[in-house]
């Protein structure tokens, strides 16, 4: 079995964000590709990525499983991680989380 998860740079990240808009103070540090990936691997994928980010950093997690949206709300709730967005569209589902 391979691991399909896709994890971007900063910088990568970065680009891509700014491409769809959002301010540069709030560009994520990480984006995680969770997309085909089913409960538990995209909020397992999200803690791992999650810990190795600096506090007030932000992850931007793309998910195609519908039940990472209680799962994400849960973990939030859990860690006092902050979701700064999440939005739906196309059956994805796309989360910014601030790490406190």
């Amino acid at each position: 079995m391979t691991d399909s998860t896709s994890v971007k740079t900063a910088e990568e990240a970065a680009a891509a964000t700014s491409e769809a808009g959002a301010q540069p103070s709030e560009q994520p540090a990480l984006e995680l590709d969770c997309r085909g990936l089913a409960c538990p691997l995209p909020i397992l994928k999200t803690k791992k990525a999650m810990d190795g980010l600096a506090v007030g950093q932000l992850l931007k997690m793309v998910a195609t499983d519908p039940g990472s949206v209680p799962d994400v709300a849960a973990f939030s709730r859990r860690t006092g991680h902050e979701v700064v967005s999440q939005s739906e569209g196309g059956g994805e589902f796309v989360f910014v989380i601030r790490k406190v």
